[in-house]
């Protein structure tokens, strides 16, 4: 098993199995309040990445007008401070025009303003600050202690993550692409409990109702026509994200693809589901958290 380590996550798309519902859970005695962390974006032809607590959320590649989008974060908040960094990015096949690119950022927390950022900042940022990137540092208010916070600091400062620990989160990996090829959701409830309870956690809502709505997904797309799950043993590839969480990656040495990827057809064309798996050393134990 050839393992390389870099400091980004691959340039793919949210989990397919999140969601976009935040509920509040309360009771007689400990009522909590839902918040709700996004970040509003709104562009024009150029391309954008965010990431949050180093784990990249989301990235658009650019060349449309007035293009927006609303990306909840609360999965990868923390209760303490948390990063926000969004870079933005001419897209190579477009002709730069002064006036024609623009960005606009917010992140919100509920209805609360926490920052705001535009682009181009002066009549020469666009032109000399490609990519440019804002970053920002803030504590959430109200946010739970979520189970990523325990997460042990395995890796060392050279980057190195033991093989023992590879071993292990690669053991895990493979029995839940086996437990998604035998279409075993028993084994899929229990590989991922870490990961629905914390998640939970962070949307202010119960792990029940995550494992309803996550497995109704799982559910329905083992009954696509075609369904298959594609896995490489070639090569595992193996991420630090801000020292919280391991993402794991396969295939490729350039440019990893995500942990699970399943196939079908719909329509006459092939469709491809991603997801990816992130892990965490808890209380000794490797877990699937994100």
């Amino acid at each position: 098993m050839f393992v390389t380590l870099f400091s980004a996550c691959a340039q793919t798309p949210p989990d397919n199995n999140s969601s976009n519902q935040n509920q509040s859970t309360s009771s007689s005695r400990n009522p909590r309040r839902s918040f709700l962390y996004r970040i509003e974006a709104s562009v024009q032809i150029v391309g954008f990445s965010v990431m949050v607590n180093g784990a990249e959320i989301l990235i658009f590649d650019g060349g449309e007008n007035n293009f927006s989008s609303r990306i909840e974060i609360n999965d990868w908040m923390v209760s303490d401070n948390n990063k926000v960094d969004i870079t933005i990015f001419l897209p190579d096949s477009a002709k730069f025009a002064s006036g024609t690119v623009s960005a606009s950022f917010k992140i919100m927390s509920n209805d609360k303003l926490i920052k705001e950022f535009k682009w181009p900042i002066d009549k020469t940022s666009e032109a000399l600050n490609n990519p440019y990137t804002f970053t920002e540092t803030f504590k959430a208010d109200g946010f739970p202690r979520v189970q990523l916070e325990k997460a042990e600091r395995i890796i060392s400062s050279a980057g190195i993550l033991p093989r023992d620990d590879q071993d292990e989160i690669a053991a895990i990996a493979k029995q839940l692409r086996t437990a998604f090829i035998e279409k075993d959701m028993d084994t899929i409830s229990n590989l991922m409990r870490a990961k629905y309870e914390d998640l939970a956690t962070a949307r202010f809502t119960t792990a029940a109702a995550i494992k309803a709505e996550t497995e109704a997904k799982y559910s329905e797309l083992m009954t696509k026509t075609g369904y298959s799950v594609y896995y490489t043993q070639r090569n595992s590839f193996f991420s630090a994200v801000e020292d919280r969480a391991v993402r794991l990656g396969q295939g490729r040495i350039s440019f990893p693809e995500p942990a699970l990827i399943i196939t079908y057809r719909e329509s006459g064309k092939s469709i491809r589901w991603i997801m990816d798996l992130y892990f965490a050393k808890i209380d000794g134990k490797w877990v699937i958290i994100r």
